[in-house]
């Protein structure tokens, strides 16, 4: 017993043991972050080739942006092929920067129409019928882009959308509730015939097919008797433009009566949504209200618009040929029943753009010349040219008016020299100088 008390008793050697213990641990923890650290590299790699294949699939929605921006007229050019659940390719497939090879990053866009089941989440508006993966109606598309670097990919996935000038049916369309109009004299010139921005009133050379002198609603016929009614015989003359009566293509051409049609092709709701849209990307706003009207002497500084040439961001300067521009003429009313002159124009002045006129008339006097667009729409509007010099539009002019404000104000009064021309050369130029503010991404997504 006391041998065996002394052998458990003895120490010695147990330092040895507790040594190679020790050891054999820190051995173990030595290897443990060898072996984490001979991951770090690939870590490394693998974070900046997700970032890398982010930035990749970022260019590719820069791509499909500016694909769009630039040729915002022909987007079902796009769908050619599509479905409405993988859409088209938009270019080619895995593309490589230019100069760069596929080591750098490839990236994959794919656009479709937004009638798939459930795209209204993405959209906010009303699902697409399901035959439409071919035909945007909406101007609503979906893009997706995928970009890949290595064995890492990103994908991006938004909504484009669009806002293009309605369609234009007339020179001078009253798609509202009312076409109260008063024709004074025989010198004014309405003709829907496509006028070339040097064209002279009257003497049209463009070769876009004709529209209608004046349109008015097509759900009120009656409108365009009242419209008909206000023209003295030697006025008809005055008001060319697309026939009612021609079934032809291109349609056939006339003057007087025939040039006046009640058509659909432009809505009230049409007008308003475009409106909408476009005036908060308007590059100069003017608030209006009763007693307050905006008058201005010489928009742009009259002929070629040189204000706009020495300064373009002058609030006298509503765009050039070169650099259009949208204004927003905004109106406040008082009460339903307000009647006020928002805007007063006189002396000599150019602009090129979209004009949106909202609440309230428009006086125009003196030299006049707009290139593009111009929109009145909202309650109480009107749109006067009163002459005292050659007032001439070279687009189209559209007078919408939402509320029955009765025949004592006029939703257009034409008198002297005024030349409302239906141009499609303006329209065209307009829409796309403008279009990269005309387009714009919602629902931003990436995974």
């Amino acid at each position: 017993m006391n041998r065996l008390s002394t052998l458990v008793n003895n120490e010695r050697g147990v330092a040895l043991v507790l040594a190679l213990m020790i050891l054999l641990t820190l051995t173990g923890l030595v290897l443990a972050f060898l072996s984490v650290s001979a991951f770090e590299p690939q870590i490394s790699r693998n974070h900046g080739d997700a970032t890398r294949a982010r930035y990749v699939a970022e260019a590719g929605v820069e791509y499909a942006y500016d694909t769009l921006a630039t040729n915002i007229n022909t987007w079902n050019n796009y769908l050619v092929g599509a479905t409405c659940t993988t859409g088209a390719v938009l270019g080619t497939a895995n593309s490589t920067f230019p100069g760069l090879t596929s080591e750098n990053g490839t990236f994959t866009v794919r656009i479709r129409n937004d009638c798939n089941a459930g795209d209204n989440k993405f959209t906010g508006v009303a699902v697409e019928p399901g035959a439409n993966a071919t035909n945007d109606t909406n101007n609503k598309l979906i893009i997706t882009s995928i970009g890949t670097v290595g064995s890492s990919t990103k994908t991006i996935t938004m909504v484009v959308s669009k806002a293009v000038v309605p369609t234009i049916n007339a020179a001078l369309a009253f798609p509202g509730i009312q076409a109260d109009v008063n024709f004074n004299g025989s010198s004014f010139v309405i003709d829907g015939r496509d006028t070339k921005m040097a064209d002279t009133p009257g003497t049209p050379t463009g070769t876009a097919n004709a529209v209608y002198g004046i349109s008015v609603n097509g759900s009120l016929p009656a409108l365009e008797t009242q419209v008909e009614n206000a023209l003295a015989n030697n006025q008809q003359n005055d008001i060319r433009g697309r026939d009612e009566t021609s079934s032809g293509n291109p349609p056939a051409t006339t003057q007087g009566a025939n040039a006046v049609q009640s058509d659909g092709a432009l809505t009230s709701q049409m007008v308003t949504d475009f409106a909408a849209a476009i005036k908060q990307h308007a590059d100069i706003t003017i608030n209006t209200s009763n007693g307050h009207t905006y008058s201005i002497n010489g928009i742009g500084g009259g002929t070629g618009a040189p204000t706009c040439s020495s300064n373009w961001s002058s609030s006298t300067c509503w765009g050039s040929t070169s650099k259009p521009k949208i204004v927003y003429i905004s109106g406040t009313l008082d009460n339903i029943n307000t009647q006020y002159t928002s805007l007063d124009v006189a002396g000599d002045s150019e602009g090129t753009g979209i004009l949106v006129l909202e609440n309230g008339n428009a006086d125009i006097n003196g030299n006049f010349r707009w290139n593009g667009p111009i929109i009145s729409t909202g309650k109480n509007v009107g749109i006067r040219y009163r002459g005292g010099g050659h007032q001439a539009v070279y687009g189209a002019t559209i007078v919408n008016e939402l509320h029955n404000d009765g025949s004592t104000n006029l939703e257009g009064d034409i008198r002297g020299n005024a030349s409302l021309l239906f141009s499609k050369e303006a329209l065209d130029l307009v829409q796309n100088l403008l279009s990269r503010r005309l387009v714009t991404t919602s629902s931003w997504t990436d995974q």
